[in-house]
């Protein structure tokens, strides 16, 4: 019995625990710091919003365009004959708004640019990239991983914002086209049923989702040793914690709103 706790502290507690004090290490970093640098902290802030964030876009519209032709339709389809327009809206709201996009939104950045930032920083600390940063007097926990956490945060919670508006107009029109249900009739009774809980539970699993997979990978990015060889094992293990540690945050955001209502 000892040794299965031991196995759960070593796994999961200590995982946890060593993540908590490096984004621990990261905010202190920033405060001690801060603005020495500024320039170059503000230059990879913007490098990474463009490519976590505005490269992204695209495909995040495809994607909530898709989700809400798709969800929306299907899920107005089978409820029709058991409820009425304000179900179908209720059922919209928690199942694609407070579920489905922040999961796949949260999917996508990982494996799109999470996989990126640690290969990114293991190759930085190969090639004793951070040595230059010392010899410079710039603290590169600050410089090159605290802009990425939080820029990572910023677009992951911009490709949220943008994937739901664009579910929830096309799930809209597409009622129009597929079921006898007005488009003006849905977007009159989901605006009724949406509430200002239901856009900060949105914000906060995107914001703690970004927090979560930014510093995993920012993390994993930071342990190889000397052979090249240890990144993809690296990025396996990044891209795991973080699907990981998503659904965990999901479930316990879940069970707390339960409580709340």
């Amino acid at each position: 019995m000892k040794k299965i706790l031991d196995f759960l502290f070593d796994r999961v507690l200590g995982t946890t625990y060593n993540l908590v004090s490096f984004f621990y290490i990261c905010i202190e970093a920033f405060f001690k710091n801060f603005p020495k640098g500024i320039n170059l902290f503000f230059n990879i802030c913007k490098k990474q919003i463009y490519f976590t964030g505005i490269q992204a876009t695209p495909i995040t519209i495809y994607i909530g365009i898709f989700m809400g032709m798709v969800v929306v339709t299907q899920i107005a389809s089978f409820i029709t004959g058991i409820g009425d327009l304000s179900t179908i809206s209720k059922v919209i709201n928690i199942g694609l708004m407070r579920e489905i996009i922040p999961l796949i939104m949260a999917i996508i950045t990982i494996t799109r640019s999470g996989a990126a930032i640690t290969s990114e920083l293991n190759l930085m600390k190969i090639h004793n990239e951070f040595l230059t940063f010392k010899s410079l007097g710039i603290n590169y926990i600050y410089a090159l991983i605290f802009s990425r956490i939080i820029s990572f945060v910023i677009s992951l919670m911009g490709l949220t914002i943008i994937a739901t508006f664009m579910s929830i107009l096309s799930g809209g029109l597409s009622l129009t086209i597929f079921t006898n249900i007005s488009s003006e009739d849905f977007f009159n009774a989901f605006f009724y049923q949406i509430s200002i809980f239901d856009i900060l539970l949105l914000l906060l699993k995107s914001f703690f989702f970004g927090v979560a997979i930014s510093t995993i990978c920012c993390f994993y990015g930071l342990v190889i040793k000397k052979s090249i060889t240890e990144i993809p094992q690296l990025n396996t293990k990044a891209i795991s914690k973080c699907f990981y540690y998503v659904f965990i945050i999901n479930i316990t955001l879940d069970m707390l709103v339960v409580i709340w209502e």
